[in-house]
């Protein structure tokens, strides 16, 4: 039979080969998919628990000696005077929000001031961004910009005492404003949309003002509306440096 019909044997064996070739192709893409999907959740998995620019103290202190908070308050005072003069919105953040809503100072423990700079998404932030690094250089403060995460970092010439300039705007002009300088934000995007990113309204002027180491500073709206967001897990409370 096969040799009155070999076109019959060939047809045959090329629906075989065509079965195992389809057949290795799926599995191959299952394969594939299987590796996206496993890279996938743990990019995300990273993306979660990564602890970011903020909050990375190796060594946290109880009480940070009175010297040195003072010399955080002296250059607080000389960058809320360099924002003024360029007419920028800006508000408190992070450590700095609570220490202003508390007790209107530095708390204890806090190792910077931290300062959420408000910029136009279509804006010349990088001319922004050196225009502040030299006049905060012209204070006498050592200024270093940190590309990877975005933010000025501005030391005290005598303890070295910290204060942190992060940018945020509308970037999507969604109504959220998120970390628009720097690449962290961006490849870790996941965390930042869920750990950082805020409503606009929270930073909209006209802007309520708190006093904080004994000058009236902006703060956001909504009271601790925006520390709900950065500190999620622990809002309600006094969260202190492990051992205080």
């Amino acid at each position: 039979m096969n040799l009155l019909y070999p076109h019959h044997v060939s047809y045959t064996v090329f629906k075989a080969k065509n079965r195992l070739y389809w057949r290795i192709l799926t599995d191959k893409i299952w394969k594939v998919l299987f590796i996206l999907a496993f890279c996938f959740g743990s990019f995300c998995w990273v993306n979660l628990r990564w602890s970011g620019w903020y909050g990375t103290e190796l060594e946290p202190r109880c009480q940070v000696p009175e010297d040195e908070l003072e010399d955080m308050r002296m250059i607080g005072r000389q960058t809320k005077d360099i924002l003024d003069k360029h007419n920028m919105t800006y508000v408190l953040g992070f450590g700095s929000l609570w220490g202003a809503l508390r007790t209107g100072d530095i708390l204890p423990w806090d190792i910077d001031i931290d300062l959420l700079v408000v910029v136009d998404r279509n804006s010349n932030i990088k001319g922004t961004i050196d225009m502040l690094i030299e006049d905060m250089r012209a204070q006498g403060m050592d200024v270093y910009y940190r590309d990877w995460v975005g933010i000025i970092q501005g030391y005290s010439p005598i303890y070295k005492s910290q204060l942190d300039l992060s940018f945020w705007c509308d970037y999507y002009g969604t109504g959220t404003m998120h970390r628009c300088s720097g690449w962290e934000s961006w490849f870790f995007f996941v965390h930042h949309r869920f750990k950082f990113a805020f409503p606009a309204r929270l930073v909209q002027p006209p802007l309520p003002e708190l006093n904080f180491i004994n000058r009236s500073w902006t703060v956001p709206r909504e009271g601790i509306e925006l520390q709900k967001i950065h500190y999620p897990n622990d809002w309600w409370k006094v969260a202190k440096p492990r051992g205080c």
